[in-house]
């Protein structure tokens, strides 16, 4: 069997993680150990082989890394005896997990896995896994469960990676950060047991609409409370980007996915278990440093990254080759300019070297306090510097951000949900429509020579085709509906779908005065389309229509706020529950 497919406990993975940080924590501090005196210090034969092909792969990165060209013949002499496991090892740091495509399993499925959760639903799926919500039976708590591809679970290299990113994540606990509960491996599937956060990533949110710069400033502390308190204990995410923060509907930011994290000078453990030159992020987000692939990037990597989801969020645009200060794109106070432009510094020391520093400079402009912004220094990390300059952000003004952009998206949804039914009637209007014109053709065709029958057979026929046309012109309007614009824009527009469907409405609803007449004709009943019943129907039918359109034209001109109240009432619950929705973010103050 390959090393990489052995299955070991999480406990045995923890322990060959310590071993393999302790060993890089040597190199990297100019004093490097020799594999030779790690590989007694577990028991297993099957641990040491492991812990052999980590070492191996670690110490040829940091040889290579002094210009040394170690090869693998070398290492075949110094341990002949395990020969197969470290041509396995090199042949493996060539063949990267992850490749092939994920589908993810059924909810039945996983439900198989994870008998004391019950799996509600897939939330999201990737390369790189897939999650789910669940409920936690015993606490009746709502979790995600995020699951790995089994080919992970193949591969002890991934173990390994895995076992040191969740013990890294399962010490963070903040209110902004995705808390991770557990984590572990059942049968060939890894799997963290996450905080499930109700809310939409900070992507779909520009996604729907460019966020004014006061909800984008007002986000900005967040995100540095979150990443100082994770720097602070000696976690980099390395993937901050728009897909990795979630608003919350009840106001909170929170940052997700630290699964990229990286351990840095935490006691005796710096760094993680990589392949050689491995890159992680994503590109047009990562720092210069991470982009090159070395091994020492540092907590100002995430100041870096978090600098270019800021200047997105302000622009709408990313910071890529020559490009502009943001106050040249946005109506912003241009001292703003700085402090993006200092998280966006290509050299980590001329960056900011705390995310409390941008919290601090942010809070110190929007709140027009002529303050000195903080002085950008060399890396010397002390618990005192990470934690002075820490302004408070105001808790409203925080809240107001994802209240803001939530509330809308949320009750926008309600707006486009409570339509679905009006458009689905106008689909039944048009097979009704349809339906109009088979019976009057059935009445016409055959009887082109007789008068009464070809006559109520053509007004069947029009009547039908003036259903589809109305139908149509009201799906039509409800589908160009955009309901990133502004409220205003979007009361607009269902404003002239509430007229289209009033107008037609009423046009094809009086009608129904004279449209008895041909029906009846169509169906058999001769007698009703012949003098003199057909001067006593239409009679009957003409004064009905005429007072009908009496009292209506009297009705719309008397401006009582009664006939708005009708209006909505006859134009259906469908639109009365758009309208309701739109008042609730008029309430909310969201434009």
């Amino acid at each position: 069997m390959s090393i990489r497919q052995e299955k070991l406990p999480i406990a045995a993975l923890e322990r060959i993680d310590d071993l393999c940080a302790e060993f890089e924590e040597a190199w990297r501090h100019g004093k490097p150990t020799q594999i030779e005196s790690m590989l007694p210090r577990v028991e297993s034969a099957v641990e040491r082989a492991v812990l052999l092909a980590e070492l191996l792969l670690l110490e040829i990165d940091y040889r290579r890394q002094r210009g040394e060209a170690p090869t693998a013949q070398e290492y075949l002499e110094r341990f002949p005896e395990n020969s197969e496991a470290i041509r396995q090892a090199l042949t493996a740091d060539q063949q990267q997990p992850g490749t092939s495509r994920f589908k993810p399993p059924a909810v039945a499925q996983l439900a198989k896995l994870f008998p004391a959760l019950e799996i509600i639903e897939l939330i999201g799926a990737g390369g790189m896994g897939a999650v789910y919500k669940a409920r936690q039976k015993g606490l009746d708590r709502v979790v995600a469960v995020k699951i790995l591809p089994e080919e992970f679970g193949n591969d002890t290299k991934f173990a390994l990676r895995f076992t040191r990113e969740a013990r890294a994540l399962a010490r963070l606990n903040h209110p902004n950060i995705v808390a991770v509960y557990e984590f572990g491996h059942t049968d060939d599937v890894y799997y963290f047991l996450m905080e499930y956060v109700d809310g939409a990533t900070l992507r779909e949110v520009i996604h729907e609409q460019p966020l004014p710069p006061d909800q984008a400033l007002a986000i900005v502390p967040y995100l540095c409370d979150a990443l100082q308190y994770a720097h602070d204990q000696g976690v980099v995410h390395r993937d901050i980007k728009p897909e990795n923060i979630l608003l919350t509907k009840d106001g909170q930011v929170k940052i997700a996915d630290f699964g990229l994290s990286r351990l840095l000078g935490n006691e005796s453990k710096q760094d993680v278990l990589t392949g050689t030159h491995q890159v992680m992020g994503t590109p047009r987000y990562m720092a210069p440093e991470q982009l090159e692939g070395t091994h020492f990037v540092d907590h100002r990597a995430d100041i870096y990254s978090m600098g270019v989801v800021f200047y997105e969020m302000l622009t709408g645009e990313l910071p890529i080759g020559r490009f502009s200060a943001p106050s040249e794109k946005v109506k912003i106070d241009v001292r703003l300019d700085d402090v993006v432009l200092r998280t966006l510094e290509k050299e980590p020391q001329r960056r900011y070297q705390h995310a409390s520093q941008v919290k601090s400079d942010v809070a110190s402009i929007t709140s027009e306090e002529q303050v000195a912004l903080d002085r950008t220094v060399e890396l010397h990390p002390t618990t005192d510097s990470r934690s002075q300059g820490s302004a408070a952000t105001s808790l409203e003004q925080q809240e107001l951000a994802g209240r803001l952009v939530l509330v809308r998206r949320e009750l926008m949804g309600r707006v486009e949900k409570s339509l679905r039914p009006l458009f689905w009637g106008q689909i039944l209007q048009m097979v009704a429509g349809i339906g109009f014109i088979a019976l009057g053709v059935y009445g016409w065709a055959p009887n082109k020579h007789i008068p009464h029958r070809l006559v109520s057979g053509i007004s069947l026929h029009v009547y039908g085709v003036l259903m589809i046309l109305a139908a149509g012109v009201v799906c039509a309007q409800i589908k160009r509906l955009d309901f990133s614009k502004a409220v205003s824009a979007v009361r607009g527009k269902l404003d002239g779908i509430q007229k289209s469907y009033l107008r037609f409405g009423m046009i094809l609803g009086f009608a129904w005065w004279l449209l008895w007449i041909p029906i009846s004709v169509v169906v058999g009943f001769d007698v009703v389309g012949l003098p003199p019943t057909l001067w006593i129907s239409l009679g009957i039918g003409g004064v009905g229509l005429s007072l009908s359109l009496v009292v209506l034209m009297v009705f719309l001109r008397s401006r009582h706020r009664s006939v708005e109240t009708w209006s909505n009432v006859l134009a259906g619950t469908s639109l009365r529950d758009a309208y309701r929705a739109l008042k609730e973010i008029d309430e909310a103050n969201v434009v």
